[in-house]
This record gives C-alpha cells, sequence and structure tokens, in this order.
C-alpha cells in the first residue's frame, strides 16, 4: 500500500501562506508540499497512514475512510484556493511589476529625451560659443595684423627716415670734407710756393697773402718786414702771438656755438631764427661756411643725381666757351688758387659754368656769374657748386637780373631808389643834382653781390647773411657803403659825386659797414610792397624813380 505522511506533518509541511508571500514568487516550486497520495475507488484499497511516531497497519472498512477523505479532499480545496489566491498575488505582482516596468520604460524614454535634448542644448550652446571664440579670436588676429601692420608702416617710416636723415648726415659730412680738403690744398699750395722761393735769402721775393690765399699789397708787406728787425722782433712776436691766443679762443667757442645750432637747426631755423640771424651777421666759421650755405640755400631740394656728370660730357658752344676762357683770368687774379693759367682752380671754374650754360639755356652765361661761382669753389667741391649756382638762380630769383636787357636789375634798382629817398635822402638829392643813376656803380654790385668790388673776407660775410636772409641784405650793404661817405658826399661840390663813387670800395671798415646795414629797419613786407608798386608804374617814364633807370 502506498503510503502517506500523518496530518501532522502534511500540516506542517501545508503551512506555507506567509512563507510564499515573503519569499520570491519565482522560487515558489510545488515539490514544498510532500504527498504521495493514489486510491483506487473502484477497488476501494484500503489508505494507510504512517506517522512520523508511530506506524499503524489495519485495515478498515470504507465508512472509516470517509473522514479521512473529507480531510484530505478540504485540505485540497484550501490548497487549491491558496495556490488560486497565489496565482491571482502572481499575477497581480505581474501586472503590477509590468506597470512599474512600463512606467519606468515611459520615465527612462522621457528621461533619454530629456538627456538627448540637453545634449542637443549643450552641443549648441558649446557651437555658439565655439562660434563666438572663433570669431573673437579671428576679430583679436584682425587687430594684431592690423597693429602689426601699422607697427610695420611706423618702422618702415621711421626706418625711411633714418635712411633720410643717414644719407643727409653723409652729404653733409662730404660737404664738410670736401670743404676742408678744398682750403687744405688751398694752404698746401702756399706752403709749396713759399717752399720753393728761398724767402730767407731773397727777402724781395716773399708772397704774403692773407688766411683766403689773397696776396697783399706791397705796403702791407713792408710794414710786416720791417715788424721783424731785430729790435722790433721780440715784441712783435709777443704781440702777434697774445693775439693769435685770443683769436684762436673765439674761434673755438664760436665753432662749439655753431655745431650746437647745427645739431638742432630746425628749431633755430624757425622758433630761434632771431639767435641764428645775430650769430650769422657776426660771421659763420671759416671751417663751417660752405656747409652752412648748403643749408641756408636748400641745396638739396635742386639737386639731381648725376646730373653734374652728364653735362659735363657734353659739348659747349663755341661763343660760350670764348667767353667763358676770357673771364677766368679776371676772376680773382690775386687769389692763389685762380691765379694760375689752366690751373686746377680754373680748370674747375671752367666745367661748373660751361655745365650750367648747357643747363640753363635761358640765362647761358653772364660776366659776374664766374665771381660767385669761384667763392663757392673755395668751400666745396664742383657739384655742390654747380646746384648752389642753381639754387642762387631759382631760390633767391637772380635768374631775372642775367636775362637779356637785365629785367629782374631793372626792379632792384627801382627799390635801391626807393629805399635811398627814404634812408638816405642827402645823398639821394645830391645823386639827382649831379645826375648820378645806380647803372653807373651799382651794376656789378648787384650781378656779382659785391664779389668783384669788396674784399674777400667782407664778401663771404655778406655772402653768410645773404643765404639767410636773402636779397635785403644786399640793399643794406649797398646803402650802407654810401652812407660811409655821407659826409664827403656832402661837402664835395657839384660835379664831384662821380669821382668821390670810384673811392667808396676803398680802405672799407669791415665792423662799421656791418653795423651801419643791420642798422637800417628794412623788412620783407616793405620790399614786396615797393615790388608791387614797380609793377604798377614800370611802363610810366615820368615816374620819378622810372626815370632814372636806363640800359
Amino acid at each position: 500500500m502506498r503510503q502517506y505522511k500523518s496530518k501532522s506533518s502534511f500540516k506542517k509541511r501545508v503551512q506555507f501562506d506567509k512563507p510564499i508571500i515573503q519569499k520570491n514568487l519565482k522560487d515558489f516550486d510545488d515539490s514544498d508540499v510532500d504527498l504521495d497520495l493514489s486510491f483506487d475507488e473502484s477497488n476501494n484499497s484500503d489508505i494507510e497512514i504512517e506517522n512520523s511516531q508511530t506506524k499503524d497497519k489495519s485495515s478498515s472498512p470504507k465508512n472509516n475512510n470517509k473522514p479521512i477523505l473529507n480531510k484530505l479532499t478540504f485540505t485540497f480545496k484550501e490548497q487549491e484556493d491558496k495556490n488560486s489566491e497565489i496565482e491571482i498575488s502572481k499575477n497581480s505582482y505581474k501586472n503590477i511589476f509590468s506597470d512599474k516596468e512600463d512606467s519606468d520604460k515611459d520615465n527612462n524614454e522621457n528621461k533619454i529625451k530629456e538627456n538627448v535634448n540637453e545634449e542637443k542644448e549643450e552641443k549648441e550652446e558649446k557651437e555658439e560659443k565655439e562660434e563666438k571664440e572663433k570669431k573673437e579670436k579671428k576679430e583679436e588676429k584682425e587687430k594684431k595684423e592690423e597693429k602689426e601692420e601699422k607697427e610695420e608702416k611706423g618702422e618702415k617710416e621711421e626706418e625711411e627716415e633714418i635712411n633720410k636723415e643717414k644719407e643727409k648726415n653723409k652729404k653733409i659730412e662730404k660737404d664738410l670734407i670736401l670743404s676742408i680738403n678744398n682750403k687744405e690744398t688751398i694752404t698746401r699750395e702756399r706752403i709749396n710756393l713759399a717752399e720753393s722761393i728761398k724767402f730767407k735769402d731773397e727777402p724781395d721775393k716773399i708772397i704774403l697773402t692773407d688766411q683766403f690765399g689773397f696776396i697783399k699789397n706791397d705796403e702791407l708787406k713792408n710794414s710786416i718786414k720791417n715788424s721783424f728787425n731785430k729790435k722790433n722782433r721780440k715784441k712783435s712776436f709777443i704781440r702777434m702771438r697774445s693775439k693769435s691766443a685770443k683769436q684762436l679762443l673765439q674761434v673755438n667757442a664760436r665753432i662749439e656755438k655753431w655745431n650746437f645750432m647745427l645739431n638742432n637747426f630746425g628749431e633755430f631755423f624757425t622758433k630761434k631764427k632771431d639767435i641764428l640771424k645775430s650769430r650769422t651777421r657776426k660771421g659763420i666759421p671759416d671751417s663751417l661756411r660752405g656747409y652752412v650755405w648748403q643749408l641756408f640755400a636748400e641745396k638739396e631740394k635742386y639737386y639731381i643725381p648725376n646730373l653734374y656728370k652728364d653735362l659735363e660730357s657734353q659739348p659747349v658752344q663755341e661763343e660760350l666757351e670764348k667767353t667763358i676762357m676770357k673771364d677766368l683770368d679776371r676772376t680773382f687774379p690775386l687769389c692763389q688758387f685762380f691765379r694760375d693759367k689752366y690751373g686746377n682752380g680754373q680748370r674747375k671754374l671752367y666745367k661748373v659754368l660751361s655745365s650750367y650754360s648747357k643747363y640753363n639755356t635761358a640765362v647761358g652765361y653772364v660776366q659776374g656769374m664766374g665771381f660767385m661761382t669761384a667763392i663757392f669753389l673755395t668751400y666745396m667741391d664742383e657739384e655742390s657748386s654747380f646746384f648752389m649756382l642753381h639754387s642762387l638762380m631759382k631760390k633767391y630769383q637772380m635768374e631775372d637780373i642775367f636775362f637779356s636787357n637785365f629785367p629782374g636789375l631793372r626792379k632792384k634798382f627801382f627799390i635801391f631808389l626807393i629805399l635811398q629817398k627814404k634812408y638816405i635822402p642827402k645823398i639821394y638829392n645830391i645823386f639827382q643834382r649831379d645826375g648820378i643813376l645806380p647803372t653807373m656803380y651799382a651794376s656789378t654790385w648787384f650781378i656779382s653781390l659785391f664779389a668783384r668790388s669788396l674784399e674777400f673776407k667782407i664778401v663771404i660775410r655778406i655772402f653768410d647773411c645773404f643765404f639767410l636772409e636773402g636779397f635785403k641784405v644786399i640793399y643794406r650793404i649797398a646803402l650802407a657803403l654810401l652812407k660811409l661817405k655821407e659826409n664827403d658826399f656832402c661837402k664835395g661840390s657839384k660835379g664831384c659825386s662821380l669821382p668821390l663813387l670810384q673811392k667808396v670800395l676803398e680802405n672799407v671798415n669791415e665792423n662799421e659797414l656791418f653795423k651801419i646795414a643791420f642798422g637800417f629797419s628794412i623788412s620783407r613786407n616793405y620790399i614786396e610792397k615797393c615790388e608791387l608798386e614797380y609793377e604798377k608804374v614800370k611802363n610810366d617814364e615820368k615816374n620819378e624813380f622810372i626815370g632814372q633807370l636806363f640800359f
């Protein structure tokens, strides 16, 4: 017979409601209920129940088995109900879990969408930031490039200015060196001449020159010889030594002042021109004279590279060549640099004059140009002298003086007569009485800027002031020369004015001349008014001043 466990044990095993609920439903298994049930209704077989403590084996009738079956059926029903409850609970749990899963899925999907949207927003923000950063970087780069370009341009401009200044300084140094070399050549020629003549054994052959190389007259030569007699030799030597020492100190002090002015030339030429004028009127140091003249005349404005060399190689007209060659011997014949026929000085002078006559065909060559060019050549080289002559014609309007019929000279005489009447009326009236016209005495003064008329030391001081202040300096000097002899003109009888004029240029005191000349307050505005007046009345022969202009 099949054996069944006792009811007590079954109950113990069947009580799984609470544990099953507590346990996970997936872990539930029917094996937890240990039942071994088998019976056959047809045979009405007996059922044997074994207890864990006692085992009873007996055969009982059917009526006796009914209560057991009823109990069993009841237990099975309970079990089925419980199982159904369990399944319901399982289903409910499944539904709950499925709802949770769906809600979780929805939440996850929403979260994913939110994350995606956030990621998109973040990407867009990043892209916007990157674009902004790129734009800012581009702007910064552009700004930097602009700054760099500006800086490069500024640096280039500065470099160009520096290079220009360097070139100017180089040219200035060359001009200075050339001017110094020219002075050295003059002194060397003097020394060579002095050495070639045995002046110790033959004192009559002594050639005495001044500091500029001009031969002195016999009276001065004799006075110098007498001063070196045995008795007076010591005293004269001491005097000369003390004078020369003072002169050297003065010269050195003036050179230092001029070097300072030249280093700050722009400031002195514009803001401190009064100081520059006063020092120029005292005289430019001879070692700086050639360089300063070129600065005042603004030679660099008229400079054209290689022009002089090209003109030098071109042929000259025969007529011009003849007139230039004639005037070479007449130009400073007492100067050691120009006295030798076809010597170094005359050859240079010929080159410059012939080149300029080829360049400025409207003017060509006029007597008087040679003296001014010769003065230039004593302080600078040929090319610089050529462009100084060109600057003289253009900047200072000397070109009008050298044209045919001398229209510029006619205007200068008209202004000079007005100034005579205003500043030296006594002399003006005397000249009116004796019929003295400016053409009788002032033509060479104005054409050559007194280079043919006065001593070289006075002429170069006139040039100093002329290149800074213009032609009004020439008017002042002309008035001062007449003013110096005013008493002689006033004492003289009628008709004595012309012979007195021939002595005006003799024994001129340099300091007195410049003192009187710059005592006349002649302004540029007043000269301009006189020029305008000339343009109005230049064809009126009845005019007081025009009637005195005959050519």
